[in-house]
C-alpha cells in the first residue's frame, strides 16, 4: 500500500488551479521552468564521484534555455549540485538562480540525513516578488512526493537510472517527450489548470527514438571538460550467452546511486 501524502495544497492555490486555461495564439517566453538534477537530468554513480546524463539532454537544454526562464532546485548538497551542474555547460550562466539542500529550511539533523524534502513553490514565487505564480510556473522533477503542495505545476518524467534493466534493454527518449509537453504548455494561460486536466503521461511515450547514449562526467576531471559520450547498451560479441548479458546488467545496476 502506498503512503498517503503528508501535505495538502492551500485553498488559494486550488482557486488558481480552477481558473480555466485559455489556449494562446502565440507561445509564451516568460514562463518559469524549475529543473531538478539527480533522477531527472542525471544519474549519479553510487560512489558519488561521477554521473551519467540523460539521453537527449543537450537538445532539451538548448530549447528550454531559449524559451523559458530557467532555475535549478535540487535537494542535493551544494558540492554535489556544483558537480552535477557541469551538464549545463554554456547554459549554466543563464540559470536565474541555483538552489540546493540549503534552500529547504531543514534542521541540522535533517540536513545530514535522508528525509523527504518538499519543493514549496510559494518560496520561489516570493523570491521572484510575485513575477511568477501557479499560472506560469513548471517544476520538472521525477518525484511526485516533492511537489505535494503544488501538485498541478509539476511534470514528472520517469526516474533516470543509467544502470536499470529497463534502460539497458530498451534505452529511452524521455526528454524528447517532456519537451513536446512543454511546448504545449507554452500556449497555456494557466499551466496548473492544464496540467491538472491533461497530466504528463510517461507511459504513453513513443519509443521510436530511444537511444542508449549518455554523457559521462568524472567529477575529478576539469570542471569545464566536455563529457564523454558512451553507449550503455549491452553488446554481445559472437554467440555471447544470455547469462553474460545478465551479468552486465547486474554490474551496471550495482553502479546506481543508492
Amino acid at each position: 500500500m502506498s503512503k498517503k501524502l503528508l501535505f495538502k495544497p492551500k485553498k488559494a492555490y486550488l482557486d488558481t488551479v480552477n481558473i480555466e486555461s485559455i489556449k494562446l495564439k502565440n507561445p509564451l517566453k516568460n514562463q518559469l521552468l524549475i529543473l531538478d538534477l539527480n533522477g531527472t537530468l542525471v544519474s549519479r554513480v553510487r560512489s558519488n564521484k561521477s554521473m551519467y546524463v540523460r539521453p537527449y539532454s543537450q537538445q532539451f537544454l538548448d530549447y528550454v534555455f531559449e524559451n523559458f526562464n530557467v532555475m535549478l532546485w535540487s535537494s542535493a548538497q551544494p558540492h554535489s549540485v556544483h558537480n552535477m551542474s557541469r551538464l549545463f555547460g554554456k547554459h549554466k550562466e543563464k540559470l536565474s538562480v541555483i538552489w540546493d539542500r540549503t534552500s529547504f529550511g531543514l534542521t541540522k539533523s535533517d540536513y545530514n540525513r535522508k528525509v523527504l524534502t518538499i519543493k514549496d513553490l510559494d518560496i520561489v514565487w516570493k523570491y521572484f516578488d510575485g513575477k511568477y505564480n501557479a499560472t506560469n510556473t513548471i517544476l520538472l522533477d521525477d518525484s511526485p512526493k516533492k511537489s505535494q503542495l503544488q501538485p498541478y505545476n509539476c511534470v514528472h518524467p520517469s526516474e533516470f537510472e543509467h544502470g536499470s534493466k529497463a534502460f539497458l534493454s530498451s534505452g529511452e527518449s524521455e526528454l524528447l517527450h517532456v519537451l513536446d509537453y512543454l511546448k504545449v504548455l507554452q500556449f497555456q494561460s494557466n499551466v496548473s489548470n492544464y496540467i491538472r486536466e491533461h497530466p504528463y503521461d510517461t507511459l504513453s511515450n513513443d519509443t521510436t527514438h530511444n537511444i542508449f547514449e549518455s554523457e559521462f562526467y568524472l567529477f575529478a576531471d576539469d570542471y569545464d571538460k566536455t563529457g564523454l559520450i558512451v553507449d550503455l547498451q549491452q553488446r554481445q560479441q559472437g554467440d555471447s550467452s544470455k547469462d553474460g548479458a545478465s551479468v552486465l546488467i547486474t554490474n551496471m545496476a550495482n553502479m546506481k546511486l543508492q
